[in-house]
């Protein structure tokens, strides 16, 4: 006994791959949606990390080693224990926090960018 051949009806091919683009728009959207809040978040986050960052750099004294550089820069050319002063109240802790939520922000905005491009696409 054999079976019958059964051929499916038309349009369902195209109904099938209407649903998946629909389905991966919608899934898009939604990461649009987490991308863009996390870009609003980490922006506030950086803007506080730079505040953070210029209150520790004054209180650590090293604006005023910065700003020696300016005055007098024989000075800075020819004094190692200068550069090594400059270094050492140069708030490594914030300045880094700063680079890391930058980087992040950056990485977010870029996907962003992404998923509103695929979210978005007319086919």
């Amino acid at each position: 006994m054999t079976l019958p051949t059964l051929s499916p009806p038309p349009g369902l091919y195209e109904a099938v791959l209407e649903r998946v683009e629909q389905a991966r728009r919608r899934a898009a959207r939604i990461q649009l949606v987490l991308l863009a809040t996390l870009s609003c978040a980490l922006t506030v986050l950086c803007v506080t990390a730079l505040q953070y960052a210029f209150a520790e750099a004054s209180t650590s004294g090293f604006t005023a080693y910065v700003s020696l550089i300016f005055s007098d820069s024989t000075l800075v050319l020819t004094s190692r224990d200068f550069l090594l002063s400059l270094l050492e109240s140069l708030p490594s802790l914030a300045v880094l926090l700063v680079v890391v939520l930058v980087g992040a922000l950056a990485w977010s905005l870029i996907r962003t960018l992404r998923s509103a491009r695929s979210a978005f696409a007319y086919v």
